[in-house]
């Protein structure tokens, strides 16, 4: 079987290819996803960590094994000697119909350019991809009459990365991170302001990527929200887009596996 893995900044997730899937990505049900947090793999060789040992066991069993990785050279010295079943994925010209328009497409992160082919895949249409984990970014999908086009996108501190560098940078705004806030218009303490300041933040940066790729394809995109502050974020978006926008999950994974179904 064929072994998945998104190594992320902060955390890995990772899965077993199901042996249904097809490029229009089957029923998220079929998926068994694995968790774990880097630390844990870093420090698998001292079996401390049952997450780690179970992904270290996945890799030997495994007959090919797909990786994204933007978690850094690190990550990968911890694997198991595998060398002709390793697949690490670097961003190329093109794939599975999508132009990439990057100016070194190589440099674009294997975790976008994975989410922008699984997008194509399940959706075949124009999309503002957008993923919010420690990092945020937001990836510009243009459809044409035979393919589509990765316009490019942006990266910026996601929700609690914000948070930790006003905590780091000011000397009076050491707050706790909140699990939950209200928006209201004029916040009336410090922490509930951090909270307004971080959350604008992101939500005026997806509206003006939504705002810039309409105006670029002439018709509405597709919204579609992953990670892990994908819900926090779609409860602050204004009405015109929260209703139109799309939690996705995994979308990693799925390119990684629309990639493994193209090599056969």
């Amino acid at each position: 079987m064929k072994l998945l893995i998104d190594a992320g900044n902060s955390r890995t997730k990772w899965a077993w290819c199901p042996p249904s899937f097809t490029l229009k990505l089957g029923n998220d049900a079929a998926w068994a996803i694995h968790t774990l947090d880097n630390a844990q793999w870093y420090e698998s060789h001292l079996q401390e960590s049952m997450a780690a040992q179970s992904l270290h066991d996945a890799i030997i069993q495994a007959e090919e094994v797909w990786i994204s990785n933007v978690a850094g050279d690190r990550w990968l010295q911890a694997l198991p000697p595998i060398p002709q079943r390793l697949h690490v994925i670097q961003s190329t010209p093109s794939a599975l119909g999508v132009c990439n328009h990057y100016t070194v497409p190589a440099q674009l992160g294997s975790d976008r350019w994975c989410s922008v082919l699984a997008a194509w895949q399940q959706y075949a249409h124009s999309a503002l991809v957008v993923t919010a984990g420690t990092a945020m970014t937001i990836d510009a999908l243009s459809a044409g009459h035979n393919g589509a086009d990765f316009l490019g996108g942006s990266i910026q501190p996601g929700l609690r990365l914000m948070w930790q560098s006003l905590q780091q940078g000011a000397a009076q705004l050491d707050y706790a991170f909140p699990e939950s806030n209200p928006l209201d218009a004029f916040a009336q303490n410090s922490q509930q302001a951090m909270w307004q300041g971080c959350v604008q933040a992101l939500i005026a940066a997806i509206e003006t990527q939504y705002s810039r790729l309409s105006a670029k394809t002439g018709a509405s995109p597709l919204l579609l929200l992953g990670g892990g502050d994908a819900q926090l974020l779609h409860r602050y978006l204004p009405d015109a887009l929260s209703s139109q926008a799309i939690i996705v999950d995994n979308l990693v994974l799925k390119g990684l596996a629309c990639l493994a179904k193209y090599k056969d």
